[in-house]
């Protein structure tokens, strides 16, 4: 008990005494929304290729991602008609349940993880994704409208 005191207060003291811009000002993007269906609905619609456009312009026009859904496989962020963007890999994945992007960019990582949890007769479709730095607001913004657009597609 002693020691996991001390290896307690040791990380406390090196991630608030952090000098890292990177690691002292980024932030996870961090929300949920209720949605009125079953998780595999929810799963279904934002794995579908046919609403990956209409979800895909929350973030910028023209915009879509594109994946086989499968654990390992690569998720292309791009711009129409095909230009790549950014790609990540499907790192966990749970049907229904549970998708984890992961992306290196030149050694930043940043992470997407999309979580589905049943909630009676409906779900809560859940974001992670970050570290974000100076445009953590915006992102914050975007990705509550991303989950909305979700909640609308399914509930129309």
């Amino acid at each position: 008990m002693k020691y996991s005191s001390i290896i307690l207060a040791t990380l406390l003291l090196t991630f608030t005494n952090c000098k890292s811009p990177v690691m002292k000002d980024s932030t996870i993007v961090s929300i949920s929304i209720d949605i009125k269906a079953s998780p595999s609905e929810v799963w279904n619609l934002i794995t579908n290729k046919e609403y990956s456009k209409e979800l895909g312009n929350v973030f910028d026009k023209n915009s879509f991602v594109e994946s086989d859904w499968k654990l390992g496989s690569a998720v292309h962020f791009k711009y129409e008609p095909d230009k790549i963007v950014s790609t990540g890999t499907i790192t966990k994945l749970i049907q229904n349940e549970l998708i984890q992007v992961d992306y290196d960019f030149s050694g930043f990582k940043y992470e997407e993880r999309y979580t589905i949890e049943a909630n009676n007769a409906d779900s809560k479709l859940a974001i992670y994704a970050g570290p974000y730095t100076s445009d953590f607001e915006a992102q914050k913004v975007v990705w509550n409208n991303w989950l909305t657009k979700v909640k609308e597609l399914i509930e129309k």
